[in-house]
């Protein structure tokens, strides 16, 4: 191995957890050594394209373009079936491939450089469940309220709301008014353009609402800000516009927070980019360095002062802990790979969303689209670069409805997003459907799903080899698959009452002649993807599956920790990248604490 450690910590990924607690560690007096596979999409000049990478990654509206960019898309294939001919049939399979697409980054800044930029923080039950599992009161929703507000910086609500927070200490929102992630709201021209629209989209949801018998104490008529404390509650369906993590209406998050902290802090936060880790080395039961590749093929070992900290992601994570001996013995076995310590939990309780899109076309295009390319050469991204006003201020999502699936449920288990794009899932070439100006679609989320089934498993004992990942979705999984196809059918029927209220729309995919409830199921359970992958180095007691303790420490292992989305026992509601910002601050806390 290298000689003495050079750093106090190691951070394998500069993603939504790996930049948020270096950056925190950092701060507060430690050497960190970030190493990141990929490079800095932002630092890439290709401006002769439509789509320089820069721009791709900046711009909130080109998101979808930036996840399909060739500078940083790290794709993975995946199945959602073992079975093949169910498999088949989802019309996204690649034979050649094996797989459907899972966008990816390889890049500085992780999955957040791609992102949607949706910030809603988890629902209470998200974090009394790891409490409950693990008995640690630091995870009780009461505590994990201050990490929210450790992290924003709300810059779309009423500033004597942040003047009260500074001048007496109340805080009656809820909001984060100092922290690193600045949320904001888009205010796009098409809102003001197309105000008919926003406003007859608004009494067509309402219809809809009546139609179900949705109106009442559970309904909330007018839309809210999902984050504010005053208004947040858990069991209300109804319309929310949800903030952007973007600060002057450009993309903000965990790339710019990682370089501001190295920039004031140059002699304790250090990065390594286009640098692979191909395993992690151990004394004994402890860690005590990584092996790495960098850019031109060199190889090295790198020690650390004080512990590792992985925070590769969910498909990453669990990846490099079977390469480096940590997992499921006859797994690592079958790969000839010596075990360092049995922990048959790392790769299994892999979780996703499920999702559909319910997509029409329109008699003729919006006119809130006029002009728009999505490309650096029209009037429109002018706007953006001059002033940051217009239709690329925004991520695409005009509104979205909170519905429940069941009475019963204690909070809602559905999202759906309206969009002026066509959008059916993930597969090559999909970004380019956006461009189209006649569409709408309703997107429809499924949040605290039923399964936990799914798995990660080693292809080879290449660290560039891919793993191989199957969901095993609806009836190859576990729990109750009914609820969730069922909850899906109800979201479709729900947004196509909505259309039915709107004179010009189209044609359908799931299309109409999918009517009965049978059809329906049998075209969600065929067609569902999802983006939201977490849970394979889940928290919880070994003996029940999980891999981490409550302080995101490996079992059995001193000196590693795993901080991203794969940590989740259980998927939280309704969006990752928050959540995985509040757990990383967390984390940073009792690192210190510990050491």
């Amino acid at each position: 191995m290298s000689g003495a450690p050079t750093h106090d910590y190691i951070v394998i990924g500069s993603g939504a957890g790996g930049a948020v607690v270096a950056a925190r560690l950092a701060e507060q007096g430690r050497t960190v050594l970030v190493i990141e596979a990929g490079g800095d999409p932002l630092a890439k000049t290709d401006d002769s394209s439509d789509m320089p990478l820069a721009d791709a990654c900046r711009v909130p509206a080109f998101h979808a373009f930036a996840s399909e960019h060739p500078g940083m898309a790290e794709n993975h294939w995946v199945r959602h079936y073992e079975n093949q001919e169910m498999q088949e049939r989802d019309w996204r399979y690649s034979r050649e491939k094996d797989g459907v697409l899972y966008p990816r980054v390889r890049g500085l800044g992780g999955c957040t450089a791609h992102h949607a930029m949706i910030i809603v923080r988890p629902n209470h039950c998200d974090w009394n469940h790891i409490f409950a599992i693990t008995g640690d009161e630091s995870w009780k929703a009461s505590h994990m309220q201050g990490y929210f507000e450790r992290i924003e910086r709300c810059r779309y609500r009423f500033f004597l709301w942040r003047w009260l927070a500074a001048a007496t200490g109340l805080n009656p929102t809820g909001h984060g008014w100092w922290g690193w992630m600045t949320t904001e709201r888009a205010l796009p021209l098409r809102v003001l353009r197309d105000w008919p629209l926003w406003r007859a989209l608004l009494r067509c949801v309402g219809a809809a609402a009546d139609a179900f018998g949705k109106r009442g104490s559970d309904w909330e008529t007018t839309e809210i800000d999902p984050n504010d404390n005053r208004n947040w509650n858990v069991g209300a369906c109804g319309v929310r516009v949800t903030p952007l993590a973007t600060r002057r209406h450009t993309r903000h998050g965990p790339r710019e927070r990682l370089l501001e902290v190295m920039k004031r802090h140059p002699d304790r936060l250090t990065l390594r980019l286009n640098t692979t880790v191909t395993r992690i080395e151990f004394d004994g039961k402890r860690a005590v360095a990584v092996r790495c590749i960098d850019g031109e093929g060199r190889e090295e070992v790198i020690r650390a002062g004080r512990e590792i900290i992985l925070a590769g992601g969910t498909f990453a994570s669990p990846q490099l802990l079977m390469l480096s001996g940590i997992g499921d013995p006859g797994h690592l076995d079958e790969h000839k790979i010596t075990v360092v310590e049995a922990l048959p939990g790392v790769g299994r309780n892999l979780q996703d969303r499920y999702e559909v899109g319910v997509v029409s076309r329109v008699n003729e295009p919006w006119s809130a689209l006029k002009g728009v390319t999505y490309t650096t050469r029209d009037a429109h991204y002018r706007r953006w670069r001059r002033f940051r006003i217009g239709n690329y201020t925004s991520n695409g999502v005009m509104f979205s409805l909170t519905l429940k699936s069941r009475d019963m449920l204690s909070e809602p288990d559905l999202h759906c997003f309206s969009l002026l794009a066509d959008f059916r899932g993930y597969y090559p070439g999909y970004s380019e459907r956006i461009r189209k100006p006649d569409y709408m679609t309703w997107a429809i989320l499924k949040a605290y799903t039923e399964n936990q089934g799914g798995m990660i498993r080693l292809r080879s004992v290449d660290p560039a080899a891919h793993p191989a990942v199957v969901f095993h979705s609806f009836f190859e999984g576990t729990g109750n698959y009914d609820l969730d196809l069922d909850a899906v059918v109800h979201a479709i029927r729900f947004v196509r009452k909505v259309n039915d209220a709107m004179d010009d729309l189209i044609e359908e995919e799931p299309g109409r002649q999918n009517e009965s409830d049978e059809a329906l199921r049998r075209y969600v359970a065929e067609n569902a993807w999802g983006h939201h992958a977490c849970g394979t180095c889940a928290i919880g007691p070994r003996e029940g599956g999980g891999v981490l303790d409550s302080r995101f420490r490996v079992h059995g292992i001193e000196g590693l920790r795993v901080v991203d989305a794969s940590v989740f026992p259980r998927i939280p509601g309704y969006f990752l990248a928050t959540a995985v910002y509040m757990i990383a601050e967390k984390a940073a806390d009792v690192i210190l604490a510990d050491n």
